[in-house]
């Protein structure tokens, strides 16, 4: 079954905790993306598959920045409380995965520990959320990669400017330096509308 809308994913995450809790699990934090996050915002409303961790996070580091620790798979004691979720709620059984978990690997967008939004689920919970901006990243990346569909009404749906787009796309560069992936990311900000495309890429050259 999928996540459709903010009250879907919001009660799968809170009987999450509600599950981490009653299992004698110590408290966790995550940082979530894509399509989930994007409900829990308000920047959209569409069903998902699935919930898309960046990574575990740390708050209690006492910097500006939340720290970021990549875990892919997902700790085992968290997956097995995600599975006891989906039989409950009939979702997938790969409902909460670390799928991105991969572009941490490159580099996140610049500051972008500093801007996440915590919420809190219950006890054993938070979950951080990006920021618009870094969304935008995301799903130019994603948009890029994928071709027009899902990612690209995804992308509409952030309203970005122009700059934002060239931003972007600056940033999925980095996670792939390749000349064809840098056409495809070209090819996206003119559909896209965005004006001098071009200028995103000026200091390639």
């Amino acid at each position: 079954m999928e996540l459709t809308g903010i009250d879907a994913i919001e009660d799968a995450l809170a009987l999450l905790s509600a599950t981490l809790e009653a299992r004698g699990v110590a408290p966790v934090e995550l940082v979530v993306i894509g399509g989930a996050a994007m409900n829990v915002l308000g920047i959209a409303v569409r069903p998902t598959k699935d919930v898309d961790v960046l990574g575990l996070a740390d708050s209690s580091c006492g910097h500006d920045e939340v720290m970021l620790i990549k875990h892919k798979p997902l700790p085992a004691l968290i997956l097995e409380a995600a599975a006891a979720v989906a039989a409950a709620l009939g979702l997938d059984p790969g409902w909460l995965n670390a799928g991105p978990a991969d572009l941490l690997d490159w580099g996140l967008p610049e500051g972008f520990g500093s801007r996440l939004t915590p919420r809190v689920y219950g006890t054993h919970l938070v979950v951080h959320f990006p920021s618009r901006e870094d969304l935008v990243c995301f799903k130019v990346y994603a948009a890029a990669d994928v071709g027009v569909g899902r990612h690209t009404e995804d992308l509409a749906a952030l309203r970005p400017s122009s700059e934002e787009l060239r931003r972007g796309a600056q940033w999925a560069h980095s996670q792939d330096p390749s000349e064809g992936f840098r056409t495809m990311l070209l090819n996206l900000l003119q559909y896209m509308g965005c004006d001098d495309a071009e200028e995103a890429f000026s200091n390639d050259d």
